[in-house]
């Protein structure tokens, strides 16, 4: 850890020997959720205060964003589930988070959350430190991500750990480029990517490799215009190897998204999983893939959202299992009070048969205030 605050520290003062640009924001949600499969659901607390230093000069860039978490209510941070997830970090071979605080009926944390630095100019880009690796180009599940995982039925799907990594890009000519990168995991080992990109008459296309003592995949990315219709179509996938599992599978998405001139949108994906598997914790099985790995070998998901006017946004995606019916339903309400400030409502609900994926979830209902300074 000495060494990331050292790191941190240096280009902190890279950063403010030009002029950076600082953001600070807060985010607070006021959640109604079951804890654990055994109780009710209780009224907590989540407060997230971030700050987001960036600078830019010449060819150089440097980013750093830091957290302030705080859980507010006795029973949520006594429970089973929160204890679990505390024990979830980030797969770098430091710590990126300070042990909670406890002052009684809550607890605060420290994170950091990205810090990292680099050089781009028009053939070139390199960036070293604790940073997004964006692979995939679906919108509601990313399975060839093996760096950045996200979940579609988390409350921030696109909160997700950074990697501690090199990557390097090269434009081999205006629509094609090369990517390598190393990344150092938790127990000092490397996972390695390399991908190729490039422009085939009508689609985008990328072939993307991993590799990990733990992990493999041979992943591919297609992304077009369909026939000059205005929708976009796109396609992720690959074969992947679980070496702790001893299994190998393939799995992919197909979707594609249209937006009319009313600001309605929508998007549609279909997963696809060549093996399921039962319900496995990350916490207690060992596993390589945990977000690859789909009880049903089949989802079809679908995203709404419309603009209602200049303040008020409305959103809905759903999931649904193909292999036993169930499904999840997240709608949500944004209004915003101000250039700066917003109000959101959503939900997330759930239905389907007794013991099936989804049908024994209770909902969760949450209000998120954000404010940027």
């Amino acid at each position: 850890m000495i060494r990331v605050v050292a790191f941190f520290i240096v280009n902190a003062a890279m950063a403010l020997a030009g002029t950076p640009q600082i953001t600070l924001e807060n985010s607070n949600f006021t959640i109604h959720a079951p804890l654990d499969a055994t109780e009710d659901s209780t009224l907590y607390n989540y407060d997230r205060f971030r700050a987001t230093a960036s600078f830019n000069q010449d060819n150089w860039f440097f980013t750093s964003i830091g957290d302030i978490e705080n859980y507010l209510g006795r029973e949520m941070i006594e429970s089973n589930s929160y204890i679990a997830n505390r024990k979830i970090k980030s797969d770098t071979s430091f710590s990126t988070q300070t042990n909670p605080n406890n002052y009684g009926d809550g607890e605060y944390s420290a994170k950091l959350y990205r810090l990292y630095g680099g050089y781009a100019d028009a053939k070139n880009r390199v960036s070293f430190g604790l940073q997004k690796i964006s692979m995939g180009v679906g919108r509601i599940w990313n399975p060839t991500d093996l760096f950045n995982p996200k979940n579609p039925l988390a409350l921030e799907p696109d909160e997700v750990y950074g990697a501690f990594s090199l990557a390097y890009t090269y434009a081999l000519s205006d629509l094609s480029q090369i990517t390598a990168v190393a990344a150092q995991r938790k127990d000092h080992s490397l996972k390695y990517a390399a991908r190729i990109k490039g422009y085939v008459e009508v689609v985008d296309i990328a072939l993307n490799l991993v590799q990990s003592e733990d992990a493999s995949m041979v992943g591919y990315e297609l992304e077009g215009e369909l026939f000059e219709s205005g929708v976009a179509f796109r396609s992720e996938g690959g074969w992947f190897e679980d070496k702790l599992l001893q299994e190998v599978f393939f799995q992919g998405i197909i979707g594609a998204d249209y937006t009319f001139e009313n600001s309605l949108s929508l998007t549609g994906e279909w997963l696809y999983s060549s093996k399921s598997f039962e319900a496995q914790s990350p916490l207690f099985v060992s596993v390589a893939l945990p977000y690859n790995l789909m009880q049903s070998k089949g989802y079809g998901g679908l995203s709404i959202g419309y603009e209602f006017d200049a303040l008020l946004y409305g959103a809905i995606t759903s999931i649904t299992s193909a292999d036993d019916g169930s499904f999840y339903v997240a709608p949500s309400l944004k209004y915003s009070l101000a250039d700066d400030m917003s109000l959101l409502v959503g939900a997330m609900l759930y239905g389907g048969k007794d013991q099936s994926e989804f049908g024994n979830l209770d909902p969760t209902y949450y209000i998120n205030f954000k404010v940027t300074f």
